[in-house]
């Protein structure tokens, strides 16, 4: 049965360093700027609300996005991405005319960035802390902002906070990017009004003033989206995340490495695509993304362009090497291949997630057939040991659907017959399921009845009658 993920794995030393480091940091960079009003109350708050903003960081973090403290990439890539956010707020301060150019910046860069890289959570939060502690330094050392930028800076930078990681959500065409731009710079030009109604008196409406704030507010959400596209790609490289801009990039057939695999293992390409097809649909259907589970199918097997003729759907002339080999050193040929995979995707540079969904999505199941053959030599109960996959068992749910849908789509290619799929796929399940396959990983059940059902359904898309062609030919027209 499919459980909940233990929380095992998180590295608390790398994980306090990181966040007493990024603590230091942040009160330098909030405290030198100021100490020509320097104080020790002052001092002292703002050492403490910086304290506990980080502190409840680590809290929703914890309890609320646990992979990207199980991931110092993740961590790091989190902490850099707050500190350019605070950094391009505190910069803009310095411009003159500070009333306008508050408004020109990009309040939700944080959350742009980070629901990208890392997730839609910790960017929200992520940003939210960003934007509490630049209020309280601000009103803290009591700069030369008035009430309405005081307002603005915590009403805005919450709102486009939320609307850019549960609102806007994720798109993988970057030309989708522009209008969430443009919806991003029309929320920040109702926070703009708002915060100027509150604090401007109606007989003293001044329309030049308003209508400068309010354009430099929806130049914000433009300006957001093009540092987005900057730093994603840079923040990718250096903490090795991936974005789903990466995932599409890489999830082609015209990869160097897709051609490849279909110059040196042809069978193993078009078994890749099908399986393709299926884990993203099946990725869609339970709520995951789509184009991670397409372009982690894509690879899967790519560790099969080392002696590809060791595999069923290479043998196009009959010869099938494993019928001279013993069952045991056939067992160890087949289960390298996800071992080779990984070497191959490592030096191709695929991203983290594609490399786990290679060595995973067999998990530690038995060679059901060479376990079968060599039961036949041996007298009595013979254990699996030996004839399983060394795993890892799958880690998330990308993983598990790659596992189901890898198995199924072999299946169903040798039975062929569209009235057994449902009993066929959901033999696959429950053999898995038996094996605690999905032990590590926190899908249920109700999301494998789904995977399940979606799998069948696309089955019976690929598998569609045709009309025959009538055996006439035709002569053209003279």
């Amino acid at each position: 049965m499919a459980h909940n993920k233990k929380i095992t794995n998180i590295k608390w030393r790398q994980i306090i360093v990181s966040y007493i480091a990024v603590y230091i940091l942040f009160a330098a960079l909030t405290i030198l700027p100021n100490l020509d009003k320097f104080s020790w109350v002052n001092f002292a708050v703002q050492l403490a609300s910086l304290a506990i903003l980080l502190f409840a960081l680590a809290l929703y973090i914890y309890f609320a996005d646990v992979a990207v403290m199980e991931s110092p990439r993740k961590t790091w890539a989190m902490f850099t991405t707050m500190i350019v956010a605070y950094a391009l707020i505190q910069l803009s301060s310095y411009i003159p005319s500070w009333g306008y150019v508050i408004n020109l910046v990009p309040f939700a860069l944080c959350a742009l960035i980070l629901s990208l890289i890392v997730s839609s959570k910790c960017g929200f939060f992520a940003n939210f802390i960003i934007i509490m502690l630049c209020f309280m330094q601000d009103f803290n050392w009591q700069t030369n902002s008035t009430s309405e930028t005081f307002f603005y800076l915590l009403f805005s930078g919450v709102i486009e906070a939320v609307f850019v990681s549960y609102v806007l959500g994720k798109h993988y065409r970057r030309f989708r990017y522009l209008l969430v731009g443009v919806a991003l710079g029309i929320v920040s030009v109702m926070c703009a009004t708002i915060s100027y109604l509150m604090f401007q008196d109606i007989e003293n409406w001044n329309w030049v003033d308003y209508g400068l704030k309010a354009v430099c507010s929806f130049g914000s959400g433009i300006i957001g989206v093009m540092l987005m596209f900057v730093f994603v790609p840079l923040f990718e490289r250096i903490f090795n995340v991936s974005s789903v801009f990466r995932f599409s990039e890489i999830a082609t057939s015209d990869s160097n490495l897709m051609r490849k695999l279909f110059e040196k293992a042809p069978g193993t390409y078009n078994h890749c695509l099908t399986v393709a097809t299926y884990a993203e649909a099946c990725a869609a259907a339970i709520g995951q993304s789509a184009v991670m589970a397409r372009a982690a199918a894509y690879y899967h097997d790519i560790g099969k362009i080392k002696n590809p003729s060791y595999f069923v759907e290479n043998q196009f002339n009959g010869v099938n090497p494993h019928d001279s080999m013993t069952p045991e050193a056939s067992v160890n040929m087949i289960k390298y291949h996800t071992l080779n995979g990984l070497q191959i995707a490592k030096e191709y540079g695929l991203p983290k997630e594609v490399q786990m969904a290679i060595v995973e999505h067999h998990g530690t199941m038995p060679l059901k057939y060479f376990y079968l053959k060599a039961q036949k030599y041996t007298d009595g109960e013979l254990s699996y040991d030996g004839y399983c996959y060394d795993g890892p068992k799958p880690s998330n749910k990308i993983s598990a659907i790659l596992m189901i849908c890898d198995a199924a789509e072999a299946a169903l290619r040798a039975n062929g017959d569209k009235s057994n799929a449902e009993k066929i796929v959901n033999e696959i399940v429950a053999e898995r399921l038996a094996f605690e396959q999905f032990s590590d990983c926190d899908i249920s059940l109700k999301e494998l009845d789904i995977i399940k059902g979606t799998i069948v359904n696309t089955f019976s898309g690929i598998r569609h009658n045709r009309i025959s062609y009538p055996d006439v030919r035709l002569q053209g027209d003279k």
